[in-house]
């Protein structure tokens, strides 16, 4: 029979292991850093996001007469230290169209839940919105906040260091084609484009599906682009209708998440009163072969 001494002796050596290991554990346990805790800085948004704009500019005070309906893609280029720079194309309609391009710079500030605010000089004139990062970093919500505006937006990384034809090459699906016509609406024109891109600067639509005020046709088109090494894209469509005439169509925008979604809005000169946007995304996240 082991007596109470004798336990105690064994006991010991094995209290002596668990302290000991508990303390080799504790002195390599890397310690917690701020950055661990799932806190957003500055630094959260960094490198060049394409984004969108869509919404209403209202005259003051606010009325249906007078809005003009607002639309932009492009790019925004953050420095990770609260400096950010930006360049797009512009589309209002009124009771005129206009169609321009912007660039400017500002400043950001992000809080630690990962929400922040800033501010676009230059030709943005005094822009400013709020914003909430998500997935890391890799995408962003924002509201634009100047007086007498209706107008989200979203952003996505780019994804590359610099773009070429090549990034926008595949199979896509065009899931947001859509325009209105100013004054308020009395036009409404949306779609479902399924194209083919070579990666070479060219695209053909296959017969597609459109309907214009609840009128549907199938016209087909085929298109030429150019894409530029910050990721800015513009896209030439010439489209045949079914009843034998043709239209021609200027997007420009940008490209992101490595090519796998291209974002643009209408820049046709002379500007229409329609002001038209364009998602196309990638049938299949990896790129054809060459």
């Amino acid at each position: 029979m082991r007596t109470r001494e004798s336990v105690g002796r064994g006991f010991r050596p094995v209290l002596r292991a668990i302290v000991f290991g508990s303390i080799f554990f504790l002195s390599v346990t890397p310690p917690v850093h701020a950055d661990d805790k799932n806190e957003c800085t500055e630094k959260s948004l960094k490198g060049s996001f394409g984004y969108t704009i869509e919404g209403l500019r209202f005259p003051s005070p606010p009325s249906a007469v007078g809005v003009e309906l607002v639309g932009a893609a492009g790019l925004m280029v953050f420095d990770g230290k609260g400096s950010l720079t930006a360049q797009d194309t512009f589309h209002t309609a009124g009771t005129i169209g206009v169609v321009g391009h912007r660039a400017g710079t500002g400043s950001y500030m992000v809080a630690s839940n990962c929400t922040g605010s800033a501010e676009l000089g230059g030709d943005f004139g005094s822009l400013s919105f709020n914003f909430s990062i998500l997935r890391g970093g890799r995408e962003f919500a924002f509201l634009v906040t100047n007086s007498g505006t209706v107008q989200p937006g979203a952003a996505m990384t780019t994804g590359d260091e610099e773009c070429t034809l090549a990034s926008f090459k595949g199979a896509y699906t065009n899931v947001r084609l859509h325009d209105y016509r100013a004054p308020f609406f009395t036009r409404v024109n949306a779609g479902l484009e399924d194209l083919t891109v070579d990666g070479r600067g060219n695209m053909v639509f296959p017969p597609v599906t459109q309907t214009v005020n609840g009128v549907f046709s199938h016209p087909t088109a085929t298109g030429s682009y150019t894409v530029i090494s910050n990721c800015l894209f513009s896209l030439d469509v010439l489209i045949a209708n079914e009843d034998g005439t043709t239209a021609r169509v200027i997007r420009e925008g940008v490209v992101v998440d490595r090519g796998n979604q291209v974002w643009a809005i209408g820049a046709r000169i002379p500007a229409s009163l329609d002001v038209g946007f364009a998602r196309f995304k990638r049938r299949s996240l990896h790129s054809e072969d060459d």
